[in-house]
């Protein structure tokens, strides 16, 4: 009887303990299984242009949530396959070792960070074929807790609503052109490249003199028009989307010199990509006119980000720097945290051009403006860090390279050694302004002060380059025209290890600064 008690004392025993068990699961299942995902749409995103959302909320307890895009479709519910979500990507955590180190910078103790900042924030980056109209993104988020995995996919999580790629450029050519009264002639047919083809032309000034053809852009003297003496013509022309009705205005793309006999006139230059770079945070995805790819992070606090360092701030806009570019942004790249320097790689990727309407008669250049400041060089007196720049007239869109080095998309050609370069001369204070440029020479500077050994032969003893802006210039051949022409700037380690920049462990990888970006065609 006794033992008959026992056993029914044990059972019951085990069976409240099963229940608290079963319980205990239930409750973590149940506040740990993603809920109530929640993104804001974007709407008014142009055709082929990068997109980044805001953090997203998600109702997942004290979880850290792992995201995942499960598909795209349009509004009629039909599906896009890989040719679009390739160019797709969700921010996820990431975590880091930190060194801890002593007063004599020796590393005594390591701890592990986590950085959620960027989970679950969408990228659609640049070239993407995301064309006029809404797309809706389903999204899975999946929590682990001790082993406890759940998941939930939320249908139509994302809103991305695209109107129509709108001109940046409007190039008529030449740029100055002879109208002569009383002969019927006509303007060149101006090109429009990279744009939605629905467009119409209107004029925004100059009507009572001149008349445009709104299918082709054509200008002619109006039939009212009276000549009196030659004069300079320089109307603001205006392209309007058929498709959102939305106007772009363009002035000084055009000069009709009008008189009653030909005359001969100059030749011009265009500015054909000049974007601000205007972006966001320290380690944005892209901005105006590029997008940006991380390899390896490294443990700088910018990568391709916003300028915030007073050292670059004293850069003198250049005179090519169109009068309405009020927003150009100066980017910063840090490869160190304070004293130390782990190894990165990443890319500013510059939005593809189509160089073909240039094809005939002009010639073909970009130029940068760049700041290498605060590199120290590792024992060997070599450079920790510096910026490669490459060309592709294949690319298409997706990563460049991978932590490795590997190769995954586009033909890339490094052209340094082909730069036409000229030092800063200007200072305010012991700050470097840009212009006056020095004399100008060939290859992109080794960054640094130029002491030391030189194992790698590009010193340049007789001058620095240490917080010095430097305006490089490259001379786009005819070999390489094409309809995808892209440059990208990769900042690139040479080390492995992290350097400490002191008597053990020497070298820091510094700061990277970046500016004015643009494309010019002369006639």
């Amino acid at each position: 009887m006794g033992n008959n008690r026992l056993l029914a004392a044990l059972l019951l025993i085990f069976g409240l303990v099963s229940c608290d068990n079963s319980s205990f699961v239930d409750d973590v299942v149940k506040s740990n299984t993603p809920t109530d995902l929640r993104y804001m749409d974007i709407t008014g995103a142009r055709e082929g242009k990068s997109v980044r959302t805001n953090a997203p909320t998600v109702d997942t307890g004290d979880a850290i949530p792992v995201f995942e895009l499960v598909s795209i479709a349009k509004a009629d519910g039909t599906v896009l396959d890989e040719s679009y979500s390739q160019f797709v990507s969700i921010g996820q955590t990431t975590s880091k070792e930190i060194k801890v180190l002593d007063a004599n910078g020796n590393i005594v103790a390591t701890t592990i960070a986590y950085d959620t900042s960027q989970n679950g924030i969408i990228t659609v980056a640049e070239g993407n074929k995301f064309t006029v109209g809404d797309y809706y993104f389903t999204i899975k988020v999946t929590t682990d807790v001790k082993g406890l995995i759940n998941s939930t996919v939320f249908e139509k999580a994302f809103r991305l609503n695209v109107g129509p790629l709108l001109p940046s450029v409007l190039i008529y050519s030449p740029k100055n052109q002879n109208l002569v009264v009383g002969t019927g002639n006509k303007s060149t047919v101006p090109i429009v490249p990279n744009t939605n083809p629905a467009i119409k032309f209107e004029l925004g000034s100059l009507t009572d003199k001149l008349v445009i053809d709104g299918t082709t852009g054509v200008i002619s003297l109006s039939p009212s028009y009276r000549y009196t003496a030659q004069e300079t013509l320089n109307p603001i022309v205006k392209i309007i989307s058929t498709i959102s009705n939305e106007s772009v205005p363009f002035a000084n793309v055009v000069n009709l010199i009008v008189s009653d006999t030909p005359v001969s006139v100059p030749l011009s230059s265009i500015l054909f990509f000049y974007p601000t770079l205007k972006t966001t945070g320290s380690f944005p995805a892209g901005g105006d006119g590029f997008g940006v790819q991380v390899d390896v992070l490294g443990n700088g606090e910018d990568v391709w980000g916003e300028l915030d360092n007073s050292t670059a701030r004293a850069f003198v806009a250049p005179p090519e720097r169109p009068v309405g570019n009020t927003a150009q942004t100066i980017l910063e790249v840090q490869t160190n945290r304070t004293t130390v320097t782990d190894p990165t790689s990443s890319w500013m990727v510059a939005t593809t051009q189509d160089l073909t309407p240039f094809q005939y008669g002009f010639k073909l250049s970009f130029t940068y403006h760049y700041m290498p400041a605060f590199q120290t060089y590792l024992a060997d007196g070599r450079t920790p860090v510096d910026i490669e720049v490459y060309i592709s007239t294949n690319y298409k869109g997706g990563d460049i390279q991978d932590a490795s080095g590997k190769w995954l998309n586009g033909t890339w050609t490094q052209v340094n050694k082909a730069m036409k370069c000229q030092r800063s001369e200007g200072v305010s204070g012991s700050n470097s302004t840009g212009a006056p440029w020095g004399t100008e020479f060939i290859g992109t500077p080794y960054p640094g002060d130029q002491k030391g050994l030189d194992p790698d032969g590009r010193k340049n003893p007789s001058t620095t380059f240490y917080n010095k802006w430097i305006r490089c210039t490259y001379d786009i051949p005819v070999s390489q025209i094409s309809k995808n022409y892209t440059v990208a700037f990769k900042v690139a380690s040479y080390f492995t290890g992290s350097l400490l920049n002191n008597a053990t462990v020497p070298g820091r990888g510094g700061s990277f600064y970046f500016s004015d970006l643009y494309f010019k065609a002369s006639e």
